[in-house]
């Protein structure tokens, strides 16, 4: 598990991350208590697909509950997830998608086969992004894109869920006043690396990606995050929850 003392310079190596083995019940109860905020990140992540993906690759899909509701909602069909862990993998194959349980870094497919990857919620709990970033440009499709989408470190979610994972719990009293009701539990928020959006531009660029785009939503303070759903703006600045998507140019482009 990670700290809250480890240089940030680190964060392209390679590490151990938490495991969801243990938690794939704790996470989508977290989910299904903070409607609002999953609506807000559900918003996001349907604007950034757009409304013909293509075939898509969920990298870290865990339960398969956003790809769920993306199909439910917005009539997006995500069938196909990578997930390393096995209990989550199999919910999300009882709500329908084909998963391969590995890790990110070494994809099990063939490369140009997916018109978009994403990687939703995904980055901070994969200890090599640069490696996994390197995959998804394999395994796409010339003209295929790459979605980065996660909470940025230097957002107020990331500075707060680094926080937690610094203290440990949601109850040390410097806290007092600054949480949201439901607050993510401690173990995952302090389990990741919280990577700034800038590694995650890095990591696409360095991989071969152009022609970079961004969105963002979750823009209020934790506090209110939860309060009125949020429909996606552009840029990076002011996010909560941020979307880097890149390019993979044509052959000979």
């Amino acid at each position: 598990m990670l700290t809250g003392d480890q240089d940030a310079n680190d964060a392209g190596k390679e590490r151990t991350m938490i495991t969801f083995d243990d938690y794939s019940d704790t996470y989508d109860a977290w989910f299904q208590r903070n409607q609002i905020l999953l609506e807000s990140e559900l918003r996001l992540v349907a604007h950034v697909l757009g409304p013909t993906p293509g075939r898509t690759l969920s990298v870290g899909c865990g339960t398969g509950l956003f790809e769920q509701l993306l199909h439910a909602q917005y009539k997006l069909s995500i069938t196909e997830g990578l997930e390393p862990s096995e209990p989550m993998g199999e919910i999300a194959r009882k709500r329908g998608m084909t998963v391969t349980c590995a890790g990110a870094e070494r994809m099990p497919f063939a490369g140009d086969e997916y018109d978009t990857v994403m990687f939703n919620g995904s980055p901070g709990y994969i200890a090599d992004l640069d490696a996994a970033v390197r995959e998804a440009f394999r395994v796409c499709v010339p003209g295929g894109r790459v979605l980065l989408i996660d909470v940025p470190a230097e957002s107020s979610y990331g500075l707060l869920y680094r926080l937690g994972g610094a203290y440990g719990t949601w109850q040390d009293s410097r806290l007092r006043g600054v949480l949201p009701r439901e607050p993510y539990p401690v173990e995952l928020a302090g389990g990741a690396n919280w990577r700034p959006t800038q590694d995650k531009i890095q990591a696409a660029l360095q991989a071969g990606f152009t022609d970079l785009t961004f969105a963002q939503t979750l823009t209020r303070h934790p506090c209110f995050s939860d309060l009125e759903v949020e429909d996606p703006i552009p840029g990076y600045q002011s996010g909560d929850y941020v979307a880097v998507t890149g390019v993979k140019p044509q052959a000979g482009g």
